[in-house]
């Protein structure tokens, strides 16, 4: 349900994820450390096209979403994880507890319900 890898045209590289980073979520009161390491080693198979598609969404979202469901200080990693799981698996493979699987449905709900090309993304992804 993400944008395909080949739609890529800027290298995924630290710089370039930091960049998406501090554009999308500066206003936020999230905890960015770790995310870029989180996306450049744990998360090879993402292109940053993908990546700022997810970032994007999260942004979106997080009012609506990840704040009034999480509490203390977010995580920007988790939060990524979260939405990387909601967009990239089914929802068999989602991990967790109940209130994980919750907003990670939540989420997918919302990407869903506020992509305009959502059923283009789902059948040619």
């Amino acid at each position: 349900m993400i944008p395909k890898k080949k739609l890529n045209i800027y290298p995924k590289n630290d710089t370039n994820i930091q960049a998406i980073i501090e554009y999308y979520f500066t206003e936020l009161e999230l905890n960015t450390e770790g995310a870029v390491e989180y996306l450049m080693n744990e998360k090879t198979s993402l292109e940053l096209n993908q990546i700022q598609f997810i970032c994007r969404k999260i942004n979106e979202g997080y009012l609506n979403i990840f704040r009034p469901n999480l509490k203390g200080i977010i995580e920007l990693k988790n939060l990524l994880s979260y939405s990387v799981d909601a967009l990239t698996k089914n929802k068999t493979e989602w991990n967790g507890s109940k209130n994980r699987i919750r907003i990670t449905q939540e989420f997918l709900d919302f990407v869903k319900q506020t992509e305009i090309n959502i059923d283009y993304l789902e059948k040619n992804n």
